[in-house]
């Protein structure tokens, strides 16, 4: 069975590019996203040879507060990368004082995402589901792109917001582990649902037999709780997302 992974961290593994090679001996396609412009810069020349690896340019809400002089090097790779993430919003405590910073880079970035077109994004939003939204409303990037809401976790009112606008949702096995993340996952369209690890962060997946692994167990669990999916339709929604 062919895997589709829309939300990992190739280059957080322990070889990046023995990681990359195995993805392709087993068939799994993997939505690369990067945190840093920096990272993106020095990956592209090493994953570019390896088809099953789709590298995202990044910069990550979280690391916005140290890194948003790097929002420059976003936009000089933005106009020819196909796949932009992981950006977004986190308004969690530790990160809050960056506020201002993070909706300045995130405003910018999904601008010129409107602008250029035909970008596949994943975006993170923890507490800031609202704002998020706003922001791709605001430039009507949802029209322009295709936008996936990562490990959603926000309110149901802006969950039914993001799917009237057209949002996809990567979900992942702390979601499926939770009551908050199960009630999400029922209200999602079935041609609206990905799936995703997140790795090497949950679970400790940090190399393709893992992170194999742990897709099918997730992929698994949602089959469990969602009678109306199938593998089918799980596939239709990557073939979707990747050949329109």
């Amino acid at each position: 069975m062919k895997i589709f992974d829309l939300h990992c961290h190739v280059d957080l593994f322990p070889s990046m590019q023995q990681a990359a090679k195995e993805s392709g001996n087993m068939d799994i396609q993997i939505f690369s996203v990067t945190t840093t412009p920096k990272a993106y810069e020095k990956e592209i020349s090493l994953l570019r040879d390896y088809e099953t690896i789709k590298l995202a340019l990044g910069l990550h809400p979280q690391l916005v507060k140290e890194r948003s002089c790097e929002l420059d090097l976003v936009k000089k790779y933005l106009p020819d990368a196909k796949y932009i993430g992981e950006i977004g919003l986190d308004f969690n405590r530790q990160f809050y004082e960056s506020k201002d910073k993070q909706l300045h880079v995130f405003d910018t970035i999904i601008r010129e995402c409107a602008y250029h077109k035909g970008k596949i994004i994943s975006i993170h939003s923890v507490k800031s589901a609202k704002q998020v939204l706003d922001i791709l409303e605001k430039y009507k990037c949802c029209q322009t792109c295709k936008c996936i809401l990562h490990w959603y976790s926000g309110e149901i009112k802006q969950l039914k917001r993001a799917i009237e606008m057209g949002c996809f949702f990567s979900i992942n096995l702390k979601m499926l582990e939770s009551d908050n993340g199960k009630m999400i996952i029922e209200r999602i369209p079935i041609e609206r649902i990905l799936v995703e690890s997140d790795a090497p962060f949950i679970h400790d997946a940090n190399n393709m037999m893992s992170l194999k692994e742990l897709m099918s167990d997730t992929i698994e669990k949602l089959l469990m709780q969602r009678a109306d999916f199938s593998l089918e339709q799980l596939y239709e929604n990557n073939i979707q997302l990747f050949n329109d």
